[in-house]
Formats: structure tokens, C-alpha cells, sequence
């Protein structure tokens, strides 16, 4: 038998491009409307603020394949479809208006009427928030990078040397949850006296829901128990555990965006188009069961999962001399690790191909 290089041997290339079909069309269709409602300087807003999503959130369709595979057709049509509400709207919308009246000590209507007709002193009041926004992203992330290099039964490495010292490392007991907690309190240690509760807070937040979330997914999801109402509540818990990865995602691009604009309609419009896009991308993914054969895709998805965790973090601390990481570079560096692990990738599945060819 003949291994194919490729997920499906002689699949056009048209079979893969149909999944892209429909989200270009509406990326299309909305700068369409954007550029005839409020013209040219804001669609070209709204393209930079669509790129800007789907580089920083290109490694997060990685991940969600991953998951999403675990699932039945009817939980992922949820997540592809229904679930694009929460992170477009509950995320990009509703929760940076209850972070801002929270952080501003104002009503949830001040917060809208801000973000409405006062862009910016909601720009400020989202400020305030902001370190307990990255504090909260940054551990969620930064414990999905941890919690996969540090297992003791991973045995396909990328880069071997430090993989596999990782993967002997994970031998023990919570050693990821103790890493991440150590980076935390140096770090808050370094933040004035006021922000320290505030970003330890969120911080271990982040941390116990990222552990809550994928345990149980986990606990649910073992096969031989999988029937009935385990199999019903594990995909439950990965649909939890993959809106909160979407949220955290997102909570970077948010912030970044009001650098970009501070008109909450085209910051919607942008980020919920490359949302879309970056749905019918995992679709592909998931679909084509393209990981199965590039088989570093979702390790380079994770280095670059770290990278932005660790970014969002050092963000509080640069915050406290008003720097900040630009968000082309988080996007960069995710861009330059997949394409460095699909280029590995690749070439494994030639070296299999010619030796049982």
C-alpha cells in the first residue's frame, strides 16, 4: 500500500478552495457594504482590521480542528455555525463593554453610549481594563502551550532536543500549572501595588478555566465510557473549552483594534468577518483531516499559541511605560512558526510517501 503525501490522493485543489468559497464571498460582500455606507477610508479599515484577525487567529483554527475532531457532525455544525455568535458578538462586543463598566465603575448603558457616541473615552475606560484583559488571555494561552508540551505520552516531537525534555518534564505531577503560576507572581511582583490583585485575579481565572475546561473534556471524552451522557457531556465541555480558547484569541485583536479605529462598527465588521473566515478554515481542517498528514501543523500552532500567550503578559508590564506589543507582531510570529512546521510537515510526508512507495 502506497502512503499518500497529502491528506486525500488526488483531491483537487478546487475540493480544498470550496471551503474558502463562501467566507471570501461575504468578506467581499461586507467591504462592499462598507464602502458604500461610510466609504473608501473605512473599508480599507475594516480589510486591515479582517487581516489582523485571521493572522493572529490562523493558529487557533489549527487547534479548534484538532478538537473539533473528537466531536459528532451535529456538535461541530454548532460550533462552525451558532458558536461564531458568541466569540464575534460576546467577545468583540458585549464582554469589552462589561470589562469597561467594570473597570470605569460605570452602567452597563454609560459603557454602550460610550463605545456609541464617545469613542473616546471608551478607548480610556478599556484601557483600565486592559491588564486584567491580557492577564486573564495571556495564562488561558500560555497554559494550552504548557499543558501540551508537558506530557509525559507525547512521543511525535518537532524539535526533539527540547520536546522531548518537555515531554520527560511532564512526568511531574502539575508541573505546567506550577510554571505558570511562578511566571505569574514574578510578574506581578514587578506591576505597582494596586494592579497586583487585580491581574492575580485574573491570571489564575484564566488558569482554573483552562484546566477546568479541557479536564473535563477529557474525563467525558475517555472511550470506553463515551455512550450516552458521557459522550453528550464531553462535547459540551469541548464546546465550552473551544469558545474560551476563541475568546482568549480574540481578547488581543480587541484591544489592538481600537489602535487601528475606534468606530465599534467597523472593529465588529473586520474582526467578525476574519471570524468567519477563520470558522470555515477549521472546517477545511477538520473535514480533510489535513492533520492526520501534517503532522507538525499543530505543533507549530502551539509554539505559536505560547508566543502570544507570553506576549499578552509582558504587554501589563510595558503598559506601565505606555508600550505596546503591536499586534502585526503576534500575527507575524504565529504566520512564521506554521509555515516553518507545514514546510516540516510536508517534507515528512515525502520522506513516508518515497519509502513505501
Amino acid at each position: 500500500m502506497v502512503a499518500s503525501p497529502l491528506p486525500n490522493p488526488g483531491m483537487p485543489i478546487r475540493r480544498l478552495l470550496r471551503y474558502l468559497l463562501f467566507p471570501l464571498a461575504c468578506c467581499a460582500a461586507g467591504l462592499a457594504v462598507i464602502l458604500g455606507l461610510q466609504g473608501l477610508q473605512a473599508a480599507w479599515v475594516t480589510l486591515v482590521l479582517l487581516l489582523l484577525e485571521v493572522s493572529l487567529s490562523f493558529d487557533n483554527a489549527v487547534v479548534n480542528a484538532r478538537v473539533l475532531e473528537r466531536l459528532t457532525p451535529g456538535q461541530q455544525r454548532f460550533f462552525l455555525t451558532w458558536g461564531l455568535v458568541i466569540p464575534v458578538f460576546g467577545v468583540r462586543f458585549v464582554g469589552p463593554l462589561l470589562l469597561v463598566a467594570l473597570a470605569g465603575g460605570v452602567g452597563l448603558g454609560d459603557a454602550l453610549d460610550a463605545a456609541l457616541h464617545h469613542p473616546d473615552r471608551y478607548r480610556e475606560l478599556l484601557e483600565l481594563a486592559e491588564p486584567r484583559i491580557l492577564a486573564f488571555g495571556g495564562m488561558f494561552l500560555l497554559m494550552v502551550f504548557l499543558r501540551y508540551f508537558f506530557d509525559e505520552a507525547k512521543t511525535l516531537h518537532w524539535f526533539r532536543p527540547l520536546e522531548r525534555r518537555l515531554s520527560d518534564a511532564g512526568r511531574i505531577e502539575a508541573v505546567e500549572v506550577a510554571l505558570a503560576l511562578v511566571l505569574l507572581l514574578v510578574l506581578a511582583g514587578l506591576l505597582p501595588a494596586g494592579l497586583r490583585a487585580e491581574v492575580m485575579v485574573a491570571g489564575v481565572l484564566g488558569l482554573v478555566l483552562q484546566l477546568l475546561s479541557t479536564s473535563l473534556a477529557e474525563a467525558f471524552g475517555g472511550e470506553g465510557e463515551a455512550v450516552g451522557r458521557l459522550a453528550a457531556g464531553g462535547g459540551l465541555a469541548s464546546l465550552i473549552y473551544l469558545e474560551l480558547l476563541d475568546a482568549s484569541f480574540s481578547l488581543d485583536g480587541t484591544i489592538g483594534a481600537f489602535a487601528i479605529t475606534q468606530n465599534l462598527v467597523l472593529i465588529m465588521a473586520g474582526l467578525g468577518l476574519g471570524a468567519l473566515f477563520i470558522r470555515s478554515l477549521t472546517l477545511m481542517l477538520t473535514r480533510e483531516r489535513a492533520l492526520d498528514q501534517l503532522i507538525f501543523l499543530e505543533h507549530g500552532a502551539h509554539y505559536a499559541i505560547g508566543a502570544l500567550g507570553l506576549l499578552m503578559l509582558a504587554g501589563i508590564l510595558l503598559g506601565r511605560w505606555h508600550w505596546h506589543v503591536p499586534e502585526w507582531l503576534s500575527g507575524l510570529i504565529g504566520v512564521v512558526l506554521l509555515v516553518l512546521a507545514l514546510g516540516d510537515s510536508l517534507r515528512q510526508a515525502g520522506h513516508r510517501g518515497g519509502d513505501t512507495g
